[in-house]
């Protein structure tokens, strides 16, 4: 007895370490790759945040430049210069004010005539706006700038910069960057001035972090390696300052600097940190350097990723242990039963008696044996199903097409594996792993088919449970931002395989002035308010619906088989209702947009739908179709 059990354990010992040799090389093979495999997604992300600073910038700075030209065709501005009353000055200066807060691009507008003399100015920052009074008017014909605005045509719009600002003559400081929209003024075919718009470059540098994040800002870099926007303001334009000159690409990043000048994308390893750039230009400027977008990363944003794929590839290593554990213990007791009986009543105990649920069918597909685990599974006793075919259990969740690979895969392979949906006597559903294998003579012509299943209806119930707690918002209960940007990509890919019958809108809610709500009520009324939001739209919308929360105060609804048109009036319909179902008189302003095949391209159609509705006023809805960015592109 002591023997037997010595060579049972040796031969467990023998045949696991057989069957797991190559999966375990296989994972320590793995777990070699995954510090190179965070790294290249680091790189993807950064690259990806890189993309969208460098496109944010170019729609921010081609906007200014249309807003830029209708303020100088404005008919105030061009009565004030034909007429310079102090009514007609004041005029266009409170025009000017109202713009400059509320676009919040602008340092200063102005407009110089054609002497290089200030005739009207306005200066807005972050904290302060102000129109400059006409004595603080100062002289500009000396400067390098308008130089530049007398060489340029008519209705031509010209920029100039990226320098430092001066006023009399000298250097502001704390240093201030320099960039300037210049449009030149031709009433009554005379050249009367010029309107000139200089950039508040450090709040148009904070919009192109990605999600809002300012984690995700980049620092740019002039062409020539020296910093124009870093993250902590200081050290700019080296080129200029001379206290600032050993602060560069070149002189502190030696292998990066050497990378950028071969090529306009990438990612290089300087020090204990990687830093990925890309390299663009500002269209509509005086000169053809480029700008350079760097991103720093270190090994505290490529560790978690490290450390969640090595922990799931773990998991997954002793999950194929344990099933090799398993397989080496059946094997093991087969053959322990082997040398006791013979090979025909060991199939049929095996077969019979074991774990999973076993039907027996003819060569006419009808059943002819079943064993207990079976009745145990589908509450179908042998008399009940005998004569029968195996359609009797049939969900009608496959279609005929499932079906018919799996008959082709039994004629062709003798067998097949796979996940089914069957119906239990009582009619509930069973969730299988299904084996079918065929049993053939000595001609190779099938008598009889054996399938035998293993019910994982209770593992798929919480496999579907824990899917659907990781895409709910637990504050609103909608759906999350993962489950959002999967629901959009699937559309997205509908319409580009269906351009002409699938049509789908997105709309992009948010709650206006809702820090307020939190300022004034705390944010337990906050949290509140959002949750009712979240029921108000849930209420009003259909169940095909998606809607999600994918911000602090954002909602995101995807509404399939609706046009344009249609999405605009049930996003009105919405906005309404939550305001007359509020108690604290809540309103909300919405973006609206038709889903395209780049969901990025849909998102963000949206969102500057959004921003005109907050600009305009907010508690409305503005629409942009994907036409209409197109023609603008």
């Amino acid at each position: 007895m002591s023997f037997t059990r010595y060579k049972v354990c040796l031969q467990f010992i023998v045949t696991f370490a057989v069957l797991a040799c190559v999966p375990t090389l296989y994972f320590l093979n793995e777990h070699a790759k995954i510090d190179k495999r965070a790294l290249q997604t680091v790189e993807q992300n950064n690259i990806h945040k890189l993309e969208y600073a460098k496109a944010e910038l170019q729609v921010s700075i081609d906007q200014i430049i249309t807003a830029a030209s209708s303020l100088s065709n404005n008919g105030l501005l061009h009565q004030a210069i034909l007429n310079p009353t102090q009514e007609n000055l004041e005029n266009v200066s409170y025009l000017w004010l109202l713009v400059a807060k509320t676009q919040g691009v602008y340092s200063q507008l102005r407009f110089i005539d054609s002497q290089g003399m200030e005739k009207i100015r306005v200066n807005t920052s972050e904290l302060r706006s102000e129109i400059v009074a006409p004595y603080d008017l100062q002289y500009k014909g000396d400067r390098k700038y308008f130089a530049y605005a007398q060489s340029l045509k008519r209705n031509q719009v010209g920029t100039y910069g990226i320098d430092l600002e001066s006023e009399r003559g000298q250097i502001v400081y704390p240093l201030t960057l320099g960039y300037r929209v210049i449009v030149p003024i031709e009433l009554g075919g005379k050249r009367q001035g010029y309107f000139v718009a200089n950039l508040d470059l450090k709040r148009i540098y904070k919009s192109l972090a990605y999600k809002r994040n300012t984690n995700n800002l980049p620092t740019i870099f002039s062409g020539n390696g020296y910093y124009i926007l870093p993250n902590d303001g200081t050290r700019i334009l080296g080129n200029i300052i001379d206290e600032h000159k050993e602060y560069s690409l070149s002189k502190q990043y030696p292998s990066l600097w050497r990378r950028i000048q071969l090529t306009n994308s990438g990612t290089v390893k300087e020090g204990d940190s990687w830093f990925s750039f890309i390299k663009t230009d500002i269209t509509h400027t005086s000169t053809k350097e480029p700008l350079i977008f760097v991103l720093e990363s270190d090994l505290s944003d490529i560790r978690p990723i490290a450390d969640e794929e090595r922990s799931e590839l773990n998991t997954q290593a002793v999950f194929l242990l344990i099933i090799i554990a398993l397989i080496t213990f059946s094997f093991v007791t087969w053959n322990y039963n082997h040398e006791k009986n013979s090979m025909a009543s060991k199939i049929a105990r095996a077969a019979m008696n074991g774990m999973s649920a076993v039907v027996i069918t003819d060569h006419n597909n009808r059943i002819i044996q079943v064993n207990e685990q079976f009745t145990k599974s589908s509450g179908y006793t042998l008399d009940q199903v005998k004569g029968k075919q195996p359609t009797v259990f049939s969900s009608g969740r496959h279609n005929q097409e499932f079906y018919m690979n799996m008959w082709k895969a039994l004629e062709t392979k003798g067998i097949w594996e796979g996940e089914v949906v069957n119906k239990r006597r009582d009619g509930s559903l069973i969730t299988e792993i299904l084996r079918i294998q065929t049993v053939t003579d000595k001609q190779g012509t099938i008598q009889f088919y054996v399938a035998s299943f293993i019910d994982i209806s209770h593992r798929k119930e919480l496999e579907d449970q824990l899917r659907e707690l990781s895409e709910k918002d637990p504050l609103s209960g909608l759906w999350n931002r993962r489950k959002f940007d999967t629901e959009i990509v699937s559309h997205s890919q509908r319409i580009k395989r269906y351009p002409d019958s699938e049509h789908v809108s997105l709309a992009l809610i948010d709650i206006d002035h809702f820090k307020r709500v939190n300022d004034k009520y705390g944010h337990d009324i906050g949290d509140k308010v959002i949750g009712e939001v979240a029921q108000t739209l849930s209420t009003h919308l259909r169940e095909t619906d998606i809607i999600a929360r994918i911000g602090g105060e954002e909602f995101a609804i995807i509404m399939p088989h609706t046009s344009l048109d249609e999405a605009e009036v049930v996003v009105n319909r919405l906005r309404i209702a939550v305001n007359i179902e509020s108690d604290l008189n809540i309103t909300v302003s919405g973006g609206v947009t038709d889903i395209c095949s780049k969901p990025g391209d849909s998102y963000k159609r949206a969102d500057i739908a959004l921003y005109e509705s907050k600009t305009l006023g907010r508690n409305q809805v503005n629409v942009m179709a994907s036409a209409e960015a197109n023609s603008i592109a």
